[in-house]
């Protein structure tokens, strides 16, 4: 059973045995019947144009393979059909000085005799912000030799107090360049996030408004449990004129990956249950990044 914890959070506990396939339809078009998940594979040299700022080469590298890892996005191979270049667009500061202030405050206090006025004025400590910005571009070169272009940015800010410069450490410029690293992938990994299909529809024997859906794809294709899905309808219109047919998706909604996961396939449920009865077999599912 999908239930709130709390009142503001749902589990990703499903129980199978509590639910009954009522599924209206076998996958009948002949494309999504043999239809297999396949896992972007991404070659492992990846090219680096660091500009100036060559220190931080690995950093570049590191964190981008760690995050791809940890979301596992691409396979990474010696023979991968996703080829990345990543430049190091800007890594540049300012500082800025704030001086002591003086902030003058009263505050009137009454007793039984009088109100007297007590003078409450102070100096603010003097402090120095620090910026530091990062810009990464990346190009990722497809399987079918298109080119495509992603930019994130970061600004980080923080205050040290004191009259005297303390400098940036290269940690602070290390966590902008995570953070602009962090929007990029989340970038590329949507891009080339690939679609399954919806396999099998269940109810639950207890309510009739509860459903969870099986999808082909599962850990060897990097589902994990939790993990949020777009869920897609294919539309099919005739244009009558020209004598063609149009396919279109719609997006539906999104969905949450249950606890419920093997190799090639994982359980999942709508966010919305209001849109259970709009999902069906053969419905197209890509994760969320």
């Amino acid at each position: 059973m999908i239930v709130l914890l709390g009142g503001c959070s749902v589990t990703s506990k499903v129980d199978l045995y509590k639910y009954k396939d009522v599924s209206t339809f076998n996958i009948v078009d002949e494309d999504k019947a043999n239809y297999r998940v396949i896992r972007p594979t991404l070659h492992d040299d990846i090219t680096l144009d660091m500009g100036k700022w060559h220190e931080y080469e690995g950093v570049l590298r590191d964190y981008f393979l760690v995050y791809n890892n940890a979301k596992e996005v691409f396979k990474v191979e010696q023979n991968g059909t996703y080829t990345l270049k990543l430049t190091l667009h800007n890594v540049s500061s300012s500082q800025q000085f704030s001086p002591s202030q003086y902030i003058e405050r009263k505050r009137k206090i009454k007793t039984d005799k009088a109100i007297y006025i007590k003078d409450e004025s102070y100096y603010t400590d003097p402090y120095w912000t620090y910026y530091v910005q990062t810009a990464i571009v990346a190009q990722l070169t497809t399987p079918q030799g298109e080119q495509k272009f992603f930019e994130a940015k970061d600004n980080l800010s923080y205050s040290v107090t004191g009259r005297y410069q303390s400098g940036i450490n290269r940690s602070k410029y290390v966590e902008s360049l995570q953070v602009s690293l962090a929007k990029l992938f989340k970038q590329i990994a949507n891009s080339v996030a690939p679609e399954g299909l919806i396999v099998s529809k269940k109810v639950s024997i207890e309510d009739d408004e509860e459903f969870i859906f099986l999808i082909n794809m599962g850990k060897d294709e990097g589902v994990y449990e939790g993990q949020k899905l777009l869920v897609y309808k294919e539309i099919v219109f005739k244009d009558e004129i020209e004598a063609k047919t149009i396919t279109n998706k719609v997006r539906i909604g999104t969905a949450t990956v249950s606890d419920q996961i093997t190799a090639h396939y994982a359980w999942m449920f709508m966010d919305d249950e209001d849109h259970n009865s709009a999902i069906e077999v053969g419905d197209i599912i890509r994760p969320r990044y």
